[in-house]
Parts: C-alpha cells; sequence; structure tokens
C-alpha cells in the first residue's frame, strides 16, 4: 500500500499510539507521536497552535520546507506527507487542530562501529553522509542542528530529517537555537551559522562515532569553553587514517575549516587505508 493510500483511506487502522515527547517539549506545545499502519511504524509530529511563539513557527517552517516544489522529491529526504489534523479522521482522537507531518519511521545511520569493521566500510558509511548533506547545501539551504539522530538509514541510504533550523545559505540567521553540544566555535560568538557550522557539527559526530565517546559539559558555557579553547581530537590507532577528515571538519576558525562538502570528500577519498 503507497504512503499516501492509506493516509486517505479512513477504513485503514493507525494501530499502536504511543506519546514520544520529551516532557519539556511537550510543556511547550509540541506532540510526536509513534503509530503502526500494517506492521510499519510511522511518526507524527506537530505543534498545538497558539502555544509558543519560537518553537511552533520553528514547525511550521520544517512544513513549509518540506512543502517546496524544489525540496519535497529529493532522495535526501524520508517518505513523509503533510496533513490536516482536524480533516483526518485517525487524528481526531487527538484534538488538534492546524497541519501535522508524518514521517517513515527508519533506523539510525550511525551504528556502533564494530572492532572488525573493514576500513572501507567505515570510509563508504562517512562518504554516504557527506554525499546527503551536499545534496542539501547544493540546492542553496543550511540544515543548522545537525546531530547523530538526524541521519536515518533508509533503503540502504542516508537520509536526513528534523528541518526546524534550516534556511537558505543566502539568508544567514544568527539566533542561537542550535545544540551546544555540535555548535561550531564562531556560533558561541554570535555569527551566523553557515555551511561551515555544518560541516563541524559532522565532525562532532563523527568524532564521537569513530571513538565511540561522548563529549560531556555541563553548562553553555563549559561547551563553549570546550569548542572554542580545549577540544582536541585523538583517534584509536586502528583508525588514525581518518584524522586528516577530522582535522578539516573541526579547525576552530573557520578560515582553516573545510570550505564545503567536496572539501571533506576529496580528503576522505585521499585517504590511504592500508
Amino acid at each position: 500500500m503507497s504512503f499516501i493510500t492509506w493516509i486517505s483511506d479512513p477504513t485503514i487502522q493507525w494501530n499502536n499510539w504511543s506519546l514520544e515527547t520529551k516532557k519539556r517539549s511537550y510543556d511547550f506545545g509540541r506532540r510526536l507521536y509513534t503509530f503502526q499502519v500494517e506492521n510499519q511504524k510511522y511518526w507524527l509530529k506537530f505543534h498545538v497552535v497558539d502555544t509558543d511563539p519560537v518553537i511552533e513557527p520553528a514547525f511550521q517552517g520544517e512544513l513549509d520546507f518540506y512543502q517546496l516544489e524544489s525540496i519535497h522529491s529529493q532522495h535526501f529526504l524520508l517518505p513523509h506527507h503533510i496533513i490536516i489534523l482536524e480533516q483526518t479522521p485517525q487524528c481526531l482522537h487527538l484534538e488538534a487542530k492546524g497541519r501535522g507531518l508524518i514521517l517513515f519511521d527508519a533506523e539510525k545511520f550511525f551504528t556502533d562501529i564494530l572492532p572488525t569493521t573493514d576500513l572501507e566500510i567505515i570510509q563508504k558509511k562517512i562518504l554516504d553522509a557527506l554525499e546527503t548533506l551536499d545534496y542539501m547545501h547544493e540546492m542553496g539551504w543550511v540544515h543548522g542542528d545537525l546531530k547523530p539522530a538526524h541521519f536515518r538509514l533508509y533503503h540502504g541510504s542516508c537520509r536526513l530529517i528534523d528541518f526546524e533550523q534550516s534556511f537558505k545559505s543566502q539568508c544567514p540567521i544568527t539566533r542561537m537555537d542550535a545544540t551546544p553540544h555540535y555548535m561550531a566555535p564562531e556560533l558561541f560568538h554570535g555569527e551566523a551559522k553557515s555551511i561551515q557550522s555544518d560541516l563541524y557539527a559532522l565532525g562532532i559526530i563523527l568524532y564521537e562515532w569513530l571513538t565511540n565517546t561522548k563529549l560531556n559539559a555541563d553548562t553553555y558555557y563549559d561547551w563553549a569553553v570546550l569548542h572554542c579553547q580545549q577540544l582536541h581530537i585523538q583517534l584509536p590507532k586502528a583508525l588514525e587514517c581518518f584524522f586528516p577528515l577530522l582535522n578539516g571538519l573541526l579547525q576552530k576558525r573557520v578560515e582553516q575549516r573545510f570550505r564545503s562538502v567536496l572539501d571533506a570528500k576529496g580528503c576522505l577519498n585521499a585517504i590511504d587505508l592500508l
């Protein structure tokens, strides 16, 4: 059954509803549910109208992004559909109004690296993630809030989700709404997000993935000190061949960092795995 067909069919049951919203987000009006149709899991995301002047417009911006003619059919996205909640019979029990986003549930892309994992497999996975981000950048968009959970695996390829902070690259924004864990140093100094801040965030994601560690800081200030002063990357000996890539992605100064995904891909493809 096609994705669109079952959404428009009131006889199709949406089963196993589960509210997945974190308490803080719930208090601000965000709602995130999972449900199943014919053993396939989906997500329903929406925002309670007139509850938060910042988070609600961000979600509406994501919906607008998905509906752009140049974007909605791109293969860096998961299958999705936008619904009118009060016109969708299966959602009437939610007593919600406005638009909602239904998204296909997909596995996380960055799964744990095993000691036996071949270096070529790791290189290929990194390349897949870079190419997916490149599709978005080449269309003139910055993601603005990259983190591991936003990279998903669908039919063997990498996909991106969560575009609430995305914007056209020629229209930079300076509001501080990224996740400090993955924020580039310049963002802590009030500079605008950019393609290069996306690359820095991906560098942090790859560094934690390759080392099987998580960076830690207690406060926003502590994250600023870590990213701006204290971060020094070290890789396990078996994975040291990927150091030039991470070094280029994680330069603290923008002018020393890779300028584009193309630079990162060139570095990755030049790595000698022997």
